[in-house]
């Protein structure tokens, strides 16, 4: 019996289909791995919300419409600054200038009233460009990347102190002061505290109401507006809780002098996006465990107008990128502690969701590769110190 043949044309067709195939395959990109976490969540904490709409809205009148003048004080020692906006307490009233921040400035320091005004529209306008080219769908592994390449290096080890009150009586001091990098926030003291937080720091992570205070206190008296109690030579990364606040930057950097710089970095908006999505995703997830209720109901228990990631999550976040391991010292609470060591302050602050970061830093440590939004990055490894 004769075994058949295909014939040639068929044979030749065959093969052409499968190299077609073989070559799709090569030529094709890979397909994306599904995103990590619930997908409805996921989508509800991409939404950058009412808040994010409003700050970027304040940037744009400023940029549009803010003027600022400065008068010499009762023996001309200083200055008085004022960034003023055009309000109508009605719609049928004329505008009337409203006075958005008072400064007490040097006399002599800063460049005249309409540099200082094109100055802070210059970086307003960059605050607008960089928020809004910000895509939906963020890409984790070059947001870190690029903040590597920021700090110039990766760290072997690093600390990041939060300003819990379950530090005192902790003892962790001598052990925080051994890692390659130690991020501080909000430039909480340390006089005092050394035996439970250290004395050593490498970066001073604030939110920018902490500048202005410095500038409202100092601006007139202190070179740099004496916001480094670390050292001046510390850097400080700061991101923008108010867009007012940038004027205060273009401040306290004209009085800063060779002996009082004043090394600042303003956070990449990206890495602002990052955190708040994340921050959103873990505050809904547990209150939609907690209550029983719908995600859709969150905005009853969280105003979405002022909830924000507190400053201790987003130095957290900045540490996995540029560490080889992160550990984690001055976050929680127990009863009876106070809710930041150097202070009286009992109270948490409620635009924060403290209860779903401490969720987030327990998934870093136990669980890092169910982590939303940082699809495309493996953290370090993470160790939340008690």
């Amino acid at each position: 019996m004769k075994r058949r043949h295909l014939p040639p044309v068929l044979l030749l067709l065959l093969l052409s289909l499968l190299s077609l195939s073989f070559r799709r395959r090569l030529l094709l990109p890979p397909s994306r791995p599904p995103p990590i976490g619930d997908p409805l969540l996921r989508r509800l904490a991409a939404d950058d919300g009412v808040g994010t709409r409003q700050i970027l809205a304040e940037a744009a009148a400023l940029m549009a419409n803010a003027s600022i003048s400065t008068f010499p004080s009762l023996g001309n020692h200083h200055r008085l600054l004022y960034l003023r906006l055009p309000f109508s307490p009605s719609p049928r009233a004329p505008p009337r200038p409203r006075t958005v921040a008072r400064l007490r400035v040097p006399a002599d320091k800063l460049p005249p009233d309409g540099d200082l005004l094109a100055a802070f529209r210059n970086s307003l306008s960059s605050f607008l460009a960089a928020r809004r080219r910000i895509p939906i769908r963020s890409n984790a592994a070059a947001v870190m990347a690029d903040l590597t390449a920021t700090t110039g290096r990766r760290f072997p080890t690093c600390a990041v102190v939060g300003n819990s009150g379950v530090l005192l009586g902790s003892g962790h001091g001598a052990q925080i002061d051994t890692h390659d990098l130690i991020i501080r926030l909000n430039n909480a003291r340390i006089a005092g505290f050394a035996i439970d937080v250290g004395v050593k720091t490498s970066i001073s992570f604030v939110n920018s109401n902490i500048l202005h205070i410095c500038a409202a206190r100092n601006a007139v008296t202190h070179a740099a507006c004496g916001c480094h109690p670390y050292g001046g030579e510390i850097p400080m990364a700061m991101y923008i809780c108010q867009p007012a606040h940038l004027l205060d930057a273009l401040i306290c950097n004209a009085t800063a002098t060779a002996s009082s710089p004043f090394p600042i970095l303003v956070t990449d908006a990206r890495l602002d996006a990052l955190c708040a999505r994340i921050a959103k995703y873990y505050s809904l997830r547990r209150f939609v465990s907690v209550t029983g209720e719908p995600a859709s109901n969150w905005t009853r228990k969280h105003d979405e107008k002022y909830f924000h990631y507190s400053s201790g999550m987003q130095a957290v976040v900045m540490a996995l990128a540029v560490c080889d391991e992160v550990s984690l010292f001055g976050f929680g609470k127990v009863d009876g502690a106070k809710h930041h060591y150097h202070t009286n302050q009992k109270k948490e602050l409620d635009l924060h969701d403290y209860e779903a970061e401490y969720e987030f830093y327990a998934d870093l440590q136990e669980r890092p590769e169910m982590v939303p939004f940082l699809d495309g990055f493996k953290p370090p490894p993470v160790r939340v110190h008690r």
